[in-house]
């Protein structure tokens, strides 16, 4: 409380000292300063509605938080980040934001938050006999899964590789549609340049049949993508997801000559002149490696 009075952190509503200035901020405000810094709307309307809910355990019991799975409390840390940068641009003091991140600090809310930070184990029998499994799966939503699982793509990247229209242009293009190139052993390297976030794909390859047939499918959005998932999940009884084939796709990547560095470029985790040095120079390389580990394998 004492920080609150000594750095200036007014109530929003009467501009005065008040020890719970939270409860007076406008979620409405809040939600459209957040939805001109997102690409995806519900993202920013989850975070403030995470932000109405655990205010005021924030900023009064916090150790309360550290109870909550690392889920939750992945989703309650960033949405109070996000309210401090908003408060930030409103008031122009950044004291709020400061002080949020010492509470997240001093009470451990982020320690052991991100699933991404567990160990993944698969031995190269189990992923084989997995992919050849999930590859059973005929008809469109087939098409779907394949081209995942050959792509690495993650879900909303599958649907814009399907609805952006592509451009003829390969001569150093910088438009916003696709690009793609078609090799002579029967891969597509297809360009994506898609920046969302920290989420990032330069391009990615797959084998052209399968690229014909995936964009002549008439709809490949959210919910064609929430039926695969199931669709696989019950083929596999619960083994594997549509989320699981990207990782599947990067372990095959990494143990084949292609290599950590190539799997990293084609997973979007390279930096951009990575992407670009093997885009530039690599590209007949890789594309024949490719052909070796997924094609010769996977591709019947």
């Amino acid at each position: 409380m004492q920080r609150i009075r000594d750095k200036g952190i007014k109530d929003p509503l009467t501009g005065e000292f008040n020890p719970t200035f939270y409860r007076n901020v406008n979620p409405e405000d809040m939600l459209r300063d957040l939805s001109t810094r997102y690409v995806y709307q519900k993202h920013a309307k989850d975070l403030v509605r995470y932000y109405e809910r655990f205010a005021e355990i924030f900023f009064t019991k916090p150790q309360l938080i550290q109870s909550e799975s690392g889920h939750k409390r992945a989703w309650i840390c960033d949405a109070m980040r996000r309210f401090g940068e908003y408060y930030d641009r409103k008031f122009h003091n950044p004291e709020l934001r400061i002080l949020i991140d010492e509470v997240i600090k001093r009470y451990e809310l982020n320690k052991k938050i991100r699933i991404h930070d567990r160990i993944w184990l698969a031995d190269e029998g189990y992923i084989e006999k997995m992919v050849f499994q999930i590859l059973e799966i005929d008809g469109e939503l087939g098409i779907i899964i394949k081209f995942a699982f050959f792509s690495g793509l993650r879900g909303e990247e599958i649907t814009y590789a399907h609805e952006t229209e592509i451009c003829d242009s390969l001569m150093g293009c910088n438009c916003d549609r696709l690009h793609i190139i078609h090799k002579r052993n029967g891969i597509s390297i297809i360009v994506l340049n898609r920046l969302v976030g920290q989420k990032h794909s330069y391009f990615t390859m797959v084998p052209t049949l399968l690229w014909n047939e995936f964009r002549s499918l008439k709809r490949v959005t959210k919910e064609e993508r929430k039926i695969a998932h199931v669709v696989l999940k019950s083929h596999t009884g619960g083994k594997a997801t549509l989320m699981d084939l990207r990782k599947f796709h990067y372990n095959i990547l990494c143990r084949s000559q292609i290599g950590e560095t190539g799997a990293e470029v084609l997973a979007g985790r390279a930096k951009s002149i990575s992407a670009k040095h093997y885009l530039i120079h690599e590209l007949d390389k890789m594309s024949e490696q490719y052909v070796k580990c997924m094609l010769q394998t996977y591709f019947k």
